[in-house]
């Protein structure tokens, strides 16, 4: 039997689909039986989240990135604690053990969700909030609109002052949602390792986010992150703070290739007022990389 070119092509495209459908794994109770801290319910879905150290101690609330979910911050945690503070930390949607909603993941999306999660647990007003990467932009655009609710903001690696725009698979709708959906898991664990391994990030947390795409709805929302949210201009945001005399540390690594050393400089020209803290040595993986120098600059931060 001849098969033509283009049906050929149809039929290792179906296959190729049906492999993806059934490689990942649902977000599901089973998986979630082994999920460290507990899950509350907000409007969107399930959101899992652990509180950690002493339960009368200032509150900080942490806020992680695009493709890492809470275990980002295994090496602050531990220091945060022994110094006495309360600390928050969650699962966006589409990360960690957190539902995977369907919809767009834009600045407002993480705003309700934020919100959401601070209402639900009922975190007073007075804390210090802590953004990584994309976490970085989300907790400056959710600070310049509830500036009365923080006491300081601390800024790691933010997005905010990005030139450029995403790759394609990000600006083509359809195309790039196919193309995230087959073949996204691999790219984003292959990824994970060549640039864990470039900046000297240990095996295990290369081990825990490669897992990540393994579930199922994780892709899609990365992808839909990156075409709504991680280029986001954020200059208005951070003039309200000033204004507002929000005091702000914004940690950089000055070898960071995803947001490099001159978004610092663009902060700088925004905001002369926020505590610049540049690391040597340090990329993107920072938190991970260089703990005690990022840790050092957070609690110095918020004892002045």
């Amino acid at each position: 039997m001849n098969f033509s070119t283009p049906l050929v092509i149809l039929l290792a495209l179906v296959v190729c689909l049906v492999i993806a459908w059934f490689t990942r794994q649902p977000m599901s109770a089973k998986v979630r039986r082994n999920a460290p801290g507990e899950f509350i319910e907000i409007a969107g879905g399930v959101i899992h989240y652990q509180w950690h150290g002493p339960t009368t101690g200032p509150v900080v609330v942490m806020v992680h990135g695009l493709t890492t979910p809470s275990f980002v911050w295994r090496d602050q945690i531990p220091a945060l604690t022994r110094a006495g503070y309360r600390v928050l930390t969650f699962d966006h949607f589409g990360r960690g053990y957190s539902d995977r909603p369907v919809g767009q993941q834009d600045l407002s999306f993480f705003m309700n969700e934020l919100e959401s999660v601070l209402d639900t647990l009922k975190v007073r007003a007075g804390y210090d909030l802590l953004g990584y990467s994309m976490g970085g932009g989300i907790v400056t655009q959710f600070a310049s609109l509830r500036r009365d609710r923080i006491r300081k903001l601390i800024l790691i690696a933010p997005i905010g002052f990005l030139k450029g725009r995403p790759n394609w698979v990000a600006r083509w709708p359809l195309i790039g949602d196919l193309a995230m959906f087959m073949f996204g898991g691999w790219s984003l664990r292959s990824g994970a390792k060549k640039a864990g391994l470039a900046e000297g990030v240990d095996a295990d947390m290369i081990a825990m986010q490669r897992r990540e795409t393994r579930y199922a709805g994780y892709g899609a929302a990365v992808l839909s992150s990156l075409r709504h949210t991680i280029y986001t201009d954020l200059r208005d945001a951070h003039r309200i703070l000033k204004d507002r005399d929000m005091p702000i540390l914004a940690l950089f690594g000055k070898d960071d290739d995803v947001v490099p050393i001159d978004n610092a400089m663009r902060l700088r020209e925004v905001n002369r007022d926020a505590l610049i803290v540049e690391i040597k040595g340090a990329g993107h993986a920072l938190v991970t990389t260089h703990p005690t120098h990022v840790n050092d600059a957070i609690l110095a931060f918020l004892r002045d």
